[in-house]
């Protein structure tokens, strides 16, 4: 059987002064999770957000890693996937990105395409659909032998994904965000719906209400080896 193709999208840094500091910046520990679970990760990059479809083309699944700043490409990426099915994984950055995409096809009635994402969508956006909290970052800056400090309990609906998955209703996980999605985008949603919240009832996990298998969640499940249940779902979909 061959191996399914997992493009991971990250975020990126912008100086227009200095082009060493523009990049795109991967964390290790998804390729890693990808290649356990039976994977094959490529990288997902664009340049000055400037988004190709032929890359998205190559991959059988999609994740969206955490990350400080998502850009156009995030969401022309997570459009491609939503139009052409493609399998889904968001992590912290990666579920705000779908918070966002959300937000975006709200505002334009469903009715976007590339062009109007990347003429309109920008970062300055992020208050429409996203506020900062405290007391969801506790272990700043993280280490990895302190993980246990910075996790806490995520409340899962019985009838979404994620349980049948983990097969739990609670969730102890890592939790290393400011960001939080607003819960009013939900009200009315067009692609998502809010599957799990934090013991403080704020959104955790988010979901897509068709059979479009997008799950994207505000924790981190990629920095533990027992989390590896849920990437060997999105192998198992990006198979199909």
């Amino acid at each position: 059987m061959r191996k399914p193709i997992i493009g991971i999208l990250a975020p990126r840094r912008f100086n227009e002064e200095d082009p060493f500091e523009c990049q795109s910046r991967f964390v290790d520990n998804y390729p890693k999770r990808v290649m356990e679970a039976g994977g094959i990760p490529i990288g997902l990059l664009f340049p000055n957000e400037k988004f190709i479809e032929d890359e998205i083309k190559m991959c059988d699944g999609i994740i969206i890693q955490g990350g400080p700043h998502l850009g156009s490409s995030h969401i022309c990426v997570l459009h491609y996937a939503y139009l052409h099915k493609i399998p889904v994984l968001g992590v912290c950055l990666g579920m705000q990105t779908m918070v966002g995409y959300e937000w975006f096809c709200q505002k334009y009635s469903g009715e976007l395409n590339y062009d109007i994402i990347n003429k309109e969508f920008d970062y300055d956006s992020e208050s429409y659909y996203l506020f900062d909290k405290k007391g969801h970052d506790e272990l700043d800056p993280f280490v990895l032998k302190n993980i246990e400090k910075s996790k806490h309990k995520v409340f899962i609906n019985e009838k979404s994904r994620l349980y049948d998955i983990f097969h739990t209703r609670v969730l102890d996980m890592p939790s290393l965000h400011k960001s939080i999605a607003k819960k009013e985008v939900f009200d009315n949603s067009f692609i998502f719906k809010v599957t799990g919240l934090s013991e403080d009832d704020e959104i955790e996990v988010i979901e897509s209400k068709s059979d479009w298998w997008c799950v994207g969640v505000q924790f981190h499940p990629e920095l533990e080896s027992k989390n590896l249940n849920l990437f060997e779902e999105l192998i198992r979909k990006s198979l199909k």
